[in-house]
């Protein structure tokens, strides 16, 4: 799939999923695999990487209100314009007949159009949703309507599983076998969720987040340790046999200063 150069489009539709996560709908087409993101610029601000959450026409992302640029974005309205540059990355492969899939927040934003095309191609799919309390659980309507099982999982149990998504896969991989997983979120959750596969025996995807620059490989900014791997070019979507030569997968990332930052 080609690179496009940076585009503007209009931001078409805003949609408030929860207190601090909005969706933006943008007036343009832009195909992409599920796991892929674009470069996002904010007018006036910066570049952000940012998970496609709706490919295809409208382009949709879906933003956690986190930074000065991200908060920026929150408070454009209908009509504002955006720049966006992608599609870029690696996305996830779709394997196997039985899958699960595992996000916490706002990772579930790249997950939702897996789960989607999973179902469109006959698979049979489980969705295992973290989130803190039940007015931030991101996409289980959609998912539901997509014809997912999702379960639900609060840390403070005011929705569905009280817990963490770990304990809860933990409790399906003693009653389920699945093809393979799929997981974003909190890099110490999917550092979890790698060991419970590999225990069981589950190919598992992963999808990475690292301080980004350039979003093509250029810059060596988003490059993980000694490994050779850059998060934008080879990711964010890495294959647990990838993973498992990360020596900073569930320990650390670097801020823009190169300064080691432990999760």
């Amino acid at each position: 799939m080609p690179v496009r150069l940076m585009q503007t489009a209009k931001i078409k539709e805003i949609v408030q999923e929860t207190k601090n996560i909005k969706t933006f709908r943008l007036d343009m087409d832009m195909p992409t695999q599920p796991g892929q993101f674009v470069m996002v610029w904010v007018p006036g601000m910066d570049e952000k990487p940012i998970s496609v959450s709706y490919p295809g026409e409208p382009l949709g992302f879906t933003v956690l209100k986190k930074g000065a640029t991200t908060t920026k974005m929150h408070n454009m309205k209908v009509g504002d314009l955006l720049g966006v540059r992608g599609p870029l990355g690696r996305g996830f492969k779709i394997t196997g007949e039985k899958l699960v899939v595992i996000g916490g927040g706002v990772g579930m934003a790249p997950l939702s159009p897996l789960v989607e095309v999973a179902i469109d191609k006959g698979k049979e799919v489980t969705v295992i949703i973290g989130s803190l309390t039940d007015c931030e659980v991101l996409f289980q309507d959609r998912l539901e309507k997509a014809g997912a099982e999702v379960l639900v999982c609060t840390d403070d149990g005011t929705c569905g599983f009280r817990g963490f998504c770990t304990e809860m896969y933990k409790e399906v991989l003693g009653k389920k076998s699945f093809d393979a997983c799929y997981t974003c979120g909190p890099e110490i959750m999917m550092m979890k969720v790698l060991q419970l596969s590999k225990q069981y025996n589950v190919p598992t995807q992963v999808s990475m987040e690292r301080y980004f620059k350039c979003g093509i490989g250029i810059c060596g900014q988003c490059a993980i340790d000694d490994s050779g791997l850059r998060v934008c070019k080879e990711g964010p979507t890495f294959r647990d046999v990838e993973v498992e030569n990360i020596k900073d997968f569930g320990k650390y990332f670097r801020d823009a200063s190169g300064k080691k930052i432990y999760w």
